[in-house]
C-alpha cells in the first residue's frame, strides 16, 4: 500500500510537470508566432520602401522644369530689374536735432526718438518727392549707422 501511494504521488508530480511543460511550450509557440508576425510586417515594410524608392526615381526621371517639385521654377525674363540704392537716413534723408526750437517752419517738424536723451529726426525739404522719383527707378534700402556714441 505504501508503494501504491508513492506511485500515485509520482504520477501526480509527473502530471503536474507535464502540465507545466505544456504551458511553457504554448508560451514559446505564442512567442514564435509573434516573431513570425513581426518578420512578416518587416518584409511588408521593406517591400513598401522599395516601391516608394522606385516611384521617387520615376518622378525624378519624368520631372519637367516648371512642374517638378525637385527643380526650381524658371525666373520670367520680363520682370523689370531695378538696381539697388542704399540711402543713409542720418545726414542724407533727415537731419538730427537735439532741440525742437531750432525748427524754422511747422512743416519741418519731425518726430522725437527716445533714448538716453531725446533727439529729433527731421526730414529734409523735398524728401517725399525725392523718394517718389527714386522708388520708380531703384529698389531702395534705407539704413543708418547712428548709435549712441556718435550722436
Amino acid at each position: 500500500m505504501h508503494d501504491q501511494s508513492n506511485l500515485q504521488e509520482v504520477v501526480a508530480k509527473l502530471k503536474q510537470e507535464a502540465v507545466e511543460l505544456q504551458t511553457k511550450i504554448d508560451e514559446k509557440r505564442v512567442e514564435l508566432v509573434s516573431i513570425q508576425e513581426l518578420e512578416t510586417q518587416v518584409n511588408l515594410k521593406s517591400r513598401e520602401l522599395v516601391t516608394l524608392r522606385a516611384n521617387i526615381d520615376r518622378l525624378h526621371e519624368n520631372a519637367v522644369v516648371g512642374t517638378s517639385l525637385f527643380r526650381p521654377m524658371p525666373i520670367p525674363l520680363d520682370i523689370p530689374r531695378h538696381k539697388t540704392l542704399i540711402l543713409d537716413l542720418n545726414g542724407v534723408l533727415c537731419k538730427i536735432e537735439r532741440s525742437a526750437t531750432t525748427f524754422r517752419q511747422a512743416k519741418d517738424l519731425g518726430w522725437p526718438v527716445l533714448g538716453s536723451r531725446i533727439t529729433w529726426v527731421v526730414p529734409r525739404g523735398g524728401l517725399r518727392e525725392f523718394l517718389k522719383q527714386v522708388l520708380k527707378l531703384f529698389c531702395v534700402i534705407i539704413w543708418t549707422s547712428r548709435i549712441e556714441r556718435n550722436t
